[in-house]
C-alpha cells in the first residue's frame, strides 16, 4: 500500500496557470521543496483542481518534477484535477499521473 505525501503549502495545489508563462517560478519552488523534503513517501501529490491553463511546457515541468522524484524513490500524482488539466493529460499520454477521482465534484 502507497502512502502519499501532500507537498507542503504554497506548493501542494497547482496554479490556475501551469504554462510557459509561469514554469520558471514553479520549478525554482519544486526545487526548494526537493531540497527541503527528504524522501519521506512513496508518492508525492499535488491537487490540480485550479488549473485552468496548462500548455505544454507546464506537461513538461510536470514531467520534469516527475522524474526528480523518480530518481528518489517516490511517484508524482496529480489528485482532483480540473477538466482542463486531466483533458491535456489524456491528450499528452500523461493520463497515469492523474489519481482516479471518479464521483468527485
Amino acid at each position: 500500500m502507497s502512502t502519499a505525501t501532500p507537498l507542503l503549502a504554497p506548493w501542494d495545489r497547482l496554479p490556475a496557470e501551469v504554462s510557459i508563462y509561469t514554469v520558471a517560478e514553479l520549478r525554482l519552488q519544486w526545487l526548494t521543496l526537493l531540497q527541503r523534503q527528504g524522501g519521506e513517501g512513496d508518492t508525492v501529490e499535488l491537487d490540480g483542481s485550479a488549473v485552468e491553463q496548462f500548455d505544454a511546457a507546464g506537461a513538461q515541468s510536470l514531467l520534469s518534477l516527475a522524474h526528480a522524484l523518480g530518481a528518489r524513490g517516490q511517484r508524482l500524482q496529480l489528485s482532483h484535477a480540473s477538466t482542463t488539466l486531466a483533458e491535456a493529460c489524456r491528450v499528452l499520454g500523461l493520463g497515469d499521473l492523474i489519481v482516479s477521482t471518479a464521483g468527485e465534484a
